[in-house]
């Protein structure tokens, strides 16, 4: 077994790693134990102000009880009462006595100065209830006042005035039972009023003081609150509970704090008093706020941190300068000697001294005088070998991606044909103009697929763009509808302010659309992440011999540092796996093929905006025009003839299907050369239409077999494909005179071919 070698560590890192070990050591220990004291002090004092605000709490209660008692507690003769009391020897039978009751507690109701006050109930000195009035949405009254009845047997009984907290259902209620008597001296009991006062959002901010906040919960849910919005009721019901499974209210209880909306809070439980009741699941949660104590806490240790740090790197700093002083002859043979390793050989040591180190460094200066001669002979021959073998990479390279991308294209030019035809084929039915457009769409986009497809074997094969006569404003509209659904979802709005007569250019559209299209997308993103609403103004006007494109938006801005590296390849500032860095690469180099100019301008928090000026050339006046296949037509043109298809995709097998019988051709079907011998071997078909590229048996070697089985049927046969043909394969059809029809296609061109085959037959 190999020995294990050592490592081996530089003298000055024998030193200093130990000294900055020592120190960050000392550094964490300081900020634990400060750390640790703080944290323990703020726990104490946010227990103490817990404590504080629930003595404020409670007497809050208090005061609110006694106001109670004093806004509904009895008072001198009324005249409306005593009269109805007269009759309660009838009630509850009495109607026109019930009704007076109801009537009287509506405008008890109406005119009290208690807000919340919901419900009123009237009993007979028995207890028995004989009238109410309810305006508690969802309240049952008889189940109401059964929960009071207890506290209604305590006021009929002492004859005195009696709050107590219930709850019903979701919410909480302070109830007061008011004796009802006649006016002195007879002081005659003739029943009970019985007041109840919801708890609300405006009940609950009677608890609430400085700093402080409190929510009322029952029956699992936050009744009222001064904290907000309920989107917080979730959290301070889980802390709710957490803290009274926890016995939290103890003195020596553990940690009483939380953090709501980035504030911290002290959280101290408690129970209301209810009446008679031992089962009933209702609280309050009172918190106090002590975010400021916590930002100063949180400000010290910063602070502390950032004493530590410089200290430690001063006190490196200065135990690397003596050590580098002691080291500096060592350190110059050692950078020297490194140099030659990396074949520097016009190196040389000054030689300070006659003794061991002078001779090392007279030795080693001739050393490297004899390496440089001998280097500088073989340069010439590895300069020579280095060109030869950057060009065969490179060559290499272009010949896998040539290939990676021609089995992209024949994968995706498939699918394309599928989705160009039978959008057209239903185009071509009975459907609404909606409908039609929206398959109009759809062989738009898998048109321009196919363009992005057709761009990029362009690219690797190195030919020119396809320039052609191009109205700029359209390319901006075309982006701006690509984009609309994501301009308008993250409230982004686009202001055109187009030249009407903007001349035309002569540029690649797709190319020039994929440059607007990244400008667009870039600043659609940043505006998102930097403020809810923007907007994006795209401007085109002429200005002498050139068009300008200007696109201003108003998000965030690019620093000064970062605008002079947005063109590089593979700069980005979007976080890992948002962006490539490539697109503004690839749009700046798209412009200056085309003879333009891209620029950006801008500054942190004024938006950014993009120039494009694109060079106007002249043009002859009249341009001939592109042939275009005719418009599909379906008619009997192909009663009596049989056509045999041949293809391994079942979507393109049934595209043509259908293109075939629609037209009166009779339609055999086959999935691969094998299945389509067998058809030739039992039918005689007037053409052949088979896809060059197949598993199994291929399109080519399809047509080998019937050269020498069945010539005939071989001259009836053409091909279809969705792959690159190489210049072999082109060689071969044109020798053989074969016509062959790219995918993806539309079913005009489809048609058209077929038709000029057929018209060549004799």
């Amino acid at each position: 077994m190999a020995e294990r070698k050592k490592p081996k560590f530089k003298f000055q890192a024998k030193i200093l790693i130990p000294v900055v070990i020592v120190m960050v050591l000392f550094l964490v220990a300081t900020l634990w134990m400060i750390n640790s004291l703080i944290q323990s002090q703020l726990r104490v004092e946010n227990r103490v102000s817990l404590f504080n605000t629930e003595t404020l709490v409670t007497n809050a209660f208090e005061r609110r009880a006694a106001f109670l008692i004093e806004q509904f507690g009895p008072t001198p003769d009324d005249s409306g009462f005593s009269s109805i009391a007269q009759h309660l020897d009838r009630a509850p039978n009495d109607e026109v006595w019930r009704k007076t009751m109801i009537h009287r507690f509506g405008t008890i109701l109406g005119s009290t100065p208690v807000e919340g006050t919901g419900v009123i109930l009237f009993t007979d000195p028995a207890g028995q209830l004989l009238a109410s009035t309810n305006r508690v949405a969802g309240l049952n009254t008889e189940q109401f006042y059964s929960s009071c009845a207890p506290l209604v047997a305590e006021a009929l009984k002492g004859g005195k005035t009696n709050v107590r907290t219930i709850q019903m259902g979701g919410s909480l209620f302070d109830v007061v039972a008011v004796p009802c008597s006649d006016s002195p001296p007879e002081r005659n009991l003739f029943g009970a009023l019985i007041f109840a006062v919801e708890i609300n959002n405006t009940a609950a901010r009677q608890f609430k003081f400085a700093n402080s906040d409190i929510a009322f919960i029952a029956n699992d849910r936050v009744v009222a609150s001064t904290i907000g919005t309920g989107d917080l009721d979730p959290e301070l019901l889980r802390e709710y509970h957490k803290l009274t499974a926890s016995n939290s209210r103890t003195e020596d209880a553990g940690d009483l704090s939380l953090v709501l909306r980035d504030e911290h809070f002290g959280a101290l439980p408690g129970r209301l008093p209810f009446y008679g009741r031992s089962d009933v699941d209702a609280g309050y949660l009172l918190l106090s706020s002590y975010e400021q104590s916590w930002r100063s806490f949180r400000q010290v240790q910063r602070v502390l941190l950032l004493f530590s740090i410089v200290g430690i790197v001063l006190g490196t700093a200065i135990v690397w300068m003596v050590i580098r002083r002691v080291t500096e002859p060592l350190r110059q043979l050692r950078d020297s000697a490194e140099a030659v390793g990396r074949g520097d050989f016009s190196r040389r040591i000054d030689i300070q001294s006659d003794d061991e180190l002078g001779e090392l460094a007279a030795v080693f200066n001739h050393t490297t005088e004899n390496l440089q001669r001998s280097t500088a002979q073989l340069e010439e021959t590895v300069e020579t070998l280095r060109t030869t073998q950057a060009q065969l990479i490179h060559s290499e390279k272009l010949s896998a991606v040539g290939e990676f991308v021609a089995g992209v294209a024949h994968e995706l030019n498939n699918p394309l044909t599928a989705l160009i035809g039978f959008a057209e084929l239903v185009q071509m039915g009975a459907v609404d103009d909606e409908t039609r457009s929206s398959l109009q769409r759809i062989s738009n986009s898998a048109e321009r697929c196919h363009k992005i497809v057709h761009s990029l074997l362009s690219f690797v094969r190195q030919h020119p763009p396809e320039r052609k006569l191009t109205n700029v404003n359209a390319i901006i509209d075309s982006v701006v509808e690509i984009l609309i659904y994501e301009l308008r979802t993250s409230n982004i709005q686009v202001v055109r302010e187009l030249s009407p007569q903007l001349p035309r250019l002569l540029a690649d559209p797709h190319q020039l659309q994929q440059v607007f299209l990244n400008i667009v997308n870039n600043a659609r993103q940043a505006i998102e992440a930097y403020r809810p609403r923007g907007v994006i103004t795209i401007s085109t006007r002429a200005e002498g011999r050139r068009v300008r494109v200007r696109f201003q938006d108003d998000g965030p801005g690019i620093s000064e540092e970062n605008l002079q590296k947005i063109f590089n390849p593979f700069f980005t500032t979007k976080p890992v796996g948002k962006g490539t860095g490539l697109g503004l690469s690839l749009s700046y180099g798209i412009i200056q093929e085309h003879g333009g100019t891209i620029t950006a301008e801008s500054a942190p928090g004024q938006g950014t905006t993009f120039i494009i000026d694109l060079p106007i050339t002249n043009q002859p006046e009249a341009a001939a025009p592109e042939v275009a296949p005719a418009a599909p037509q379906f008619s009997t043109i192909g009663k009596g003839r049989k056509i045999l298809v041949v293809d391994d995709e079942e979507d393109i097998l049934g595209l043509v299907t259908q293109i075939l019988l629609r037209q009166g051709y009779e339609v055999q079907g086959a999935s691969d050369g094998q299945s389509a011998l067998v058809h030739l071997g039992r039918n005689r078909f007037d053409l052949i239409i088979s896809d060059w590229k197949m598993p199994g048996l291929s399109g080519q070697q399809l047509y080998q077999r019937l050269l020498e089985t069945n010539p005939e049927a071989a001259m009836k046969m053409i091909f279809m494909t969705g792959d690159v043909l190489s210049e072999k394969t082109e060689k071969y059809l044109s020798e053989h005179g074969k016509t062959c029809l790219t995918k993806p296609f539309s079913v005009a061109e489809f048609q058209q071919v077929v038709g000029e085959i057929f018209q060549r037959a004799p």
